[in-house]
């Protein structure tokens, strides 16, 4: 292509035109300036019949937040994405789109340029995918239960059959402890399985001594293969959680990374001040952020989408009960917690508030 045919505005007004994402260009008054082809196809409405027509006249219903986007975008200049809004169009059809809002400039006046996707196939997609995750995740569950439960069950009724017949006190003795050992057994894999029932003991202190107690128990039993390096911000200031709790998280995500770095390796334990994290339900405007990342194998695809459910591992001799705990933990701080993983690279990341 010639150079001075670079910023041609007819080739630049050809590529708007062409997007296969919908755009809609609107003034401070949320009326449409300009519409490109791909958001008439997905409106169905002629470019004519909405220019200088209301944003609102798009649609017989719409949850498009407008107010917040008047006030964030066209009044602070801060982007807006609203992920899932329901609208009906004028032709009834009805549609789940992803919108994003951004300011602009153009001689001299502020516009509010919307990029607008329908996302119902994914959305299908993702709520398939998710069904058979769980599915998968409850047969995992329930063969998981069963094998645990099994071999305490088995020993009660083997117990229960010898005290039918003996008659020598010693040996119903070890009967009936045997009985009670077992059943303390499974006890103890049912709290596992509800989680934490412990109130938490919260007080203000400094992070990284917690995570100092985690790096000096991990390498009592590490492989001498594996480094363990630190990338601490020290101006953070002191956090209001439960030092035990957070220590058990810590040094739980840790040790699997040992598990999993079985030809040696790095693991890092980063520590930052976050700020705005999206989440939906839980969006703290400044937050601790904990990240403990290796370069492992990475997780087991098969795996990765219940990592966090119990029961669920793919250790020779694991509970699943690790992470599932991990989760409980941080979401009784307020908290959140998130793993991503590919081959060579496994990241959790912790995110807890500093104001409760």
């Amino acid at each position: 292509m010639p150079d001075n045919k670079k910023f041609d505005p007819e080739l630049l007004a050809s590529i708007w035109k062409n997007l296969t994402t919908a755009v809609i260009l609107v003034d401070k008054d949320f009326t449409l300036v300009y519409v490109n082809d791909s958001a008439s196809e997905l409106l169905g409405l002629s470019p004519k019949r909405m220019l200088n027509q209301p944003f609102d006249s798009l649609f017989n219903y719409h949850s498009v937040d407008l107010k917040r986007i008047a006030h964030y975008s066209l009044i602070d200049g801060v982007d807006c994405h609203q992920h899932r809004a329901d609208v009906v169009f004028v032709d009834s059809r009805h549609a789940k789109l992803a919108i994003s809002a951004r300011r602009v400039k153009l001689d001299d006046a502020f516009y509010i340029l919307f990029e607008c996707r329908q996302t119902d196939d994914e959305i299908r997609h993702d709520q398939a995918s998710n069904q058979m995750h769980q599915y998968q995740a409850a047969r995992n569950l329930i063969r998981g239960l069963a094998h645990e439960i099994k071999n305490p069950l088995g020993g009660i009724r083997g117990a229960a059959q010898l005290l039918q017949y003996e008659v020598d006190q010693q040996e119903r003795d070890q009967c009936a402890e045997l009985i009670i050992e077992q059943a303390d057994r499974l006890r103890e894999l049912v709290d596992k399985l509800l989680g934490p029932n412990q109130l938490l003991k919260k007080t203000h202190g400094n992070i990284h001594q917690t995570l100092e107690s985690v790096v000096k128990l991990s390498t009592l039993d590490s492989n001498n293969n594996i480094s363990l390096e630190k990338d601490y911000d020290p101006s953070i200031p002191d956090v209001y959680i439960d030092q035990g709790k957070i220590q058990q998280v810590v040094l739980n995500i840790v040790r699997n990374a040992q598990q999993a770095l079985v030809d040696g390796g790095v693991i890092k334990l980063k520590t930052r001040i976050n700020h705005q994290q999206r989440r939906p339900g839980k969006a703290p405007k400044k937050a601790l952020l904990i990240q403990i990342s290796d370069n492992g194998p990475g997780i087991d695809s098969s795996i990765r989408e219940t990592l966090f459910y119990p029961m669920i591992t793919n250790k020779e001799g694991g509970s699943g009960l690790g992470l599932s705990i991990a989760q409980t933990l941080i979401d009784q701080h307020n908290g959140y917690i998130e793993c991503d993983s590919w081959p060579g690279h496994t990241e959790f990341n912790i995110y807890l508030p500093f104001v409760d």
